[in-house]
């Protein structure tokens, strides 16, 4: 009569905690990677949005003239930006600035993402001369 071997191999219950801890290691792995990719998201949007208003600044003076007042528009119908123009005031500035007005240029950025409404902005100077004030 052959001699019987003992079995080998995982009991039930070596089984289901193993699939256990797998599912739990997963699920933190999932949610650590999801997290990863809205920041990164987020961040794309936050770069867009700067690099819109770097160019809505850079274009003050060109596309967008040098008067008081506010221009407005939407980029990609994500972004929505503003513009602003006012003049600039300070103790520091002296008395007499000759044919010279500063002017203080706002440029904001805004759009929706999550539900939850972000924002960036930008503060500059520029001088407006005498051929701008004509104008």
């Amino acid at each position: 009569m052959p001699a019987l071997r003992p079995q080998t191999g995982f009991s039930l219950l070596e089984v289901l905690v193993a699939f256990s801890v797998l599912a739990l290691s997963l699920g933190v792995l999932m949610q650590v990677y999801s997290t990863g990719m809205r920041g990164v998201t987020l961040s794309e949007e936050y770069t867009k949005a700067i690099m819109l208003a770097e160019s809505k600044l850079a274009s003050v003076g060109s596309e967008i003239a040098l008067e008081e007042g506010e221009a407005r528009g939407e980029e990609d119908e994500t972004y929505r930006w503003r513009v602003s123009l006012v003049p600039f005031t300070s103790e520091d500035l002296p008395e007499n600035l000759g044919d010279v007005e500063p002017l203080q240029v706002d440029v904001e950025v805004a759009w929706s993402t999550g539900g939850h409404e972000r924002r960036v902005a930008l503060h500059s100077l520029r001088v407006r001369g005498p051929a701008e004030q004509r104008q």
